[in-house]
């Protein structure tokens, strides 16, 4: 049932949802590092237990609240922004504040076996072997060590381009530029799952620290990265992990590796907002009715509160932000579905999620025909799209406020849903075009919002 023709669903989800979001915005303190296996039960418990009363309950919360504030004489007026937050630009959003914190995959979601049993396994899409050897030449490999590359243990061709499997050893002692050119092509087909990490610069110390990596094991992952402009390329799981003898430190650098900077984002709700404005902005379909309540409500706070924007959202974003995806699908069904990025653009405003959407020319069908190109600015609910200089989209998002946008980065299990800003992702996913090219950012509106 798509969400545009349930309304009374809508409303049902909306009410369901009131209270899980008042208790993730009590919970949330800042900065934190998320605990994404509680979040999942509280989020499983709160499913069953609320039910559409919860608007009536969230009424009758602020009203309680406010003439309690009034007997007492007042509280006094918030700060100008919660503590360790940035406040937003202004805009029709509203007043906001954004606080930045880290989350990492859960241990049953990283394969530190299954990934050094299967070794580097690095396919270089378009590639004959003559044209690896070509590559090779073109680095400071001598002779004999380009030789060691191009033996049928290491290199396979295939229909497609080759599959290059090294040893640990020769993934060590291969030299910088010849990682830089390899890592690259890579790069460029990040979205077919190669194997590549892109990781920025500034975030090292903060991600091996707070995933409590030893000094010696970050040594071994700066020996196999690659710099392109404020990020690392980095391939090379496998051969880490085989130098690593103890479980517990192989999980701890998947746990580093897998890291993701997101955020907090709160809403400043006084007396004296506009709501009509607020509810303009921040009300999509159906939701209008239920996200005016909240925000009237709320308005009657005295003192004025601060809200998780997530008591706003449709359910699949309000469900899935900073979690990582459940693995429910039964292989001996058919293929699972490819929670990706696409597929989360184009699920966020729906009751129940499209599976189509994550299949390529399910994606290009829908923004074909229910999509248009923004002309001014975007506003909350818009799709952005990364492309590349020749079309490709390489990346979706959902637009929320600001520079601010929800995402989740290709459908890997140890990719989270999560927010961040557009100008990060561009950062981001520039490196995975050539250095001389640019990325493309256009947004795109759907007709029946």
């Amino acid at each position: 049932m798509g969400r545009f023709g349930a309304l009374g669903m809508g409303r049902w989800v909306a009410g369901r949802l009131v209270l899980t979001n008042l208790v993730r915005a009590t919970i949330c303190p800042a900065p934190i590092f998320l605990c994404t296996h509680a979040d999942t039960t509280r989020s499983i418990l709160l499913r069953f237990l609320i039910r559409p009363a919860g608007v009536i309950l969230l009424c009758a919360f602020t009203y309680i609240a406010g003439k309690h504030a009034a007997l007492e004489g007042g509280a006094a007026a918030p700060p100008e922004s919660p503590t360790g937050s940035t406040g937003c630009k202004p805009g029709p959003w509203g007043e906001l504040a954004y606080t930045p914190f880290s989350i990492a995959a859960p241990d049953d979601l990283l394969p530190a076996r299954a990934i050094e049993a299967n070794g580097t396994h690095w396919f270089l899409k378009g590639y004959t072997t003559d044209g690896f050897a070509a590559l090779l030449r073109s680095t400071s490999m001598d002779a004999s060590q380009q030789q060691a590359w191009l033996t049928p243990a290491v290199l396979h061709s295939e229909a497609e381009g080759v599959d290059v499997t090294p040893p640990p050893e020769m993934v060590f002692s291969l030299p910088y530029d010849a990682r830089g050119k390899i890592y690259e092509i890579l790069a460029r087909f990040i979205l077919e799952d190669t194997e590549i990490n892109v990781i920025a610069k500034e975030t090292l110390e903060e991600r091996f620290s707070a995933s409590g990596v030893s000094p010696e094991t970050v040594a071994l992952f700066k020996r196999l990265c690659y710099a392109r402009g404020n990020y690392l390329l980095f391939s090379g799981q496998a051969a880490i992990l085989s130098r690593l003898p103890a479980y517990e430190e192989k999980l701890r650098l998947l746990r580093a590796i897998t890291r993701q900077r997101t955020m907090l984002l709160r809403l400043h709700i006084t007396p004296s907002s506009d709501i009509d404005a607020l509810t303009r902005y921040w009300s999509k379909g159906a939701w209008d009715t239920d996200t005016r309540t909240i925000l009237q409500s709320l308005a009657t706070i005295p003192s004025g509160t601060w809200i998780n924007v997530l008591m706003l959202l449709p359910p699949l974003p309000t469900e899935e932000i900073y979690s990582y995806p459940n693995i429910m699908d039964n292989p001996l069904n058919g293929p699972p579905v490819n929670r990706d990025c696409h597929w989360t653009s184009l699920n966020f405003f729906r009751d129940v999620p499209d599976p189509n959407f994550g299949k390529e020319e399910y994606v290009r069908k829908e923004l074909t025909e229910s999509y248009y190109p923004v002309p001014g600015d975007p506003t909350y609910g818009d799709l952005v799209l990364f492309s590349r200089p020749d079309g490709t989209i390489i990346h979706s998002a959902v637009y929320i406020a600001d520079e601010i946008c929800f995402t989740k980065d290709g459908g890997s299990a140890s990719q989270p849903w999560m927010l961040s800003t557009i100008s990060d992702l561009v950062e981001e996913y520039a490196t995975l075009i050539a250095p001389d090219q640019r990325l493309s950012v256009v947004y795109y509106r759907n007709k029946r919002l």
